[in-house]
């Protein structure tokens, strides 16, 4: 997509920009399934009959399994082992929160995971991502930077730097050091490996929920923010 292009569909979609009130945004925490079919059955323990189940019950929002936990347990070992790394990936670290999710939704539009997308469109607007930076986040074209696609007036340099970041270990695995070092002024040592641990994992999880197509979300296009 030319700069010209994406410059245009940014402009186009900041005016459809929408308030969402605080209620609006935990209603859609609550409802973020539409529980259709996945490649594998979901496997959904009743309460209190499955201690992994449970576990996983404990760390949602609203105390209600996903779709993309239906598919997991089918494994309970794998379930067990991702609900322990993203209990710490996703709520327990100290990154920024609108750049955590960025990272998350960054990815999703990378990979076409679109189910992560729908999962966390919301947070990130909890987290303070606003519908402007949502468009940018997804409409740019990956290595925006290096196609003269200049966000910083939208995203400020820190989430710039941190979707930088993002394109290349996604797409690219390799991350340059000018890339990574961008990165130092915003976060620390320890902040720096988890925000590598946050993009590796999130695009586990997008490359899981594609190839075993959870809520049937496979095929469908990653939505644009409205």
């Amino acid at each position: 997509m030319t700069l010209r292009i994406w410059g245009f569909l940014l402009i186009t979609f900041c005016c459809l920009l929408s308030f969402s009130s605080p209620a609006a945004l935990e209603n859609d925490l609550e409802k973020r399934d539409d529980n259709l079919p996945a490649r594998v059955p979901y496997v959904f323990p009743p309460p209190g009959t499955d201690p992994i189940a449970d576990a996983i019950r404990a760390r949602r929002t609203n105390g209600t399994l996903l779709d993309l936990d239906g598919v997991l347990l089918n494994a309970p070992l794998i379930a067990q082992g991702e609900d322990i790394l993203f209990g710490v990936i996703r709520d327990n670290n100290t990154l920024p929160p609108a750049m955590r999710e960025l990272f998350i939704l960054r990815i999703a539009v990378l990979n076409n995971a679109t189910y992560e997308w729908l999962q966390h469109e919301s947070v990130g607007r909890m987290a303070g991502l606003t519908t402007e930076q949502l468009l940018a986040i997804r409409l740019a074209p990956p290595f925006f930077a290096s196609q003269g696609v200049n966000l910083t007036s939208i995203l400020g340099p820190d989430l710039v730097a941190a979707m930088t970041f993002t394109d290349w270990i996604t797409k690219n695995v390799h991350v340059p050091d000018d890339v990574f070092n961008a990165l130092r002024p915003f976060l620390n040592d320890s902040q720096l490996v988890e925000a590598t641990a946050t993009a590796a994992g999130y695009s586990f999880i997008s490359r899981f929920v594609v190839a075993l197509n959870v809520d049937a979300k496979m095929d469908v296009p990653v939505p644009i923010p409205s």
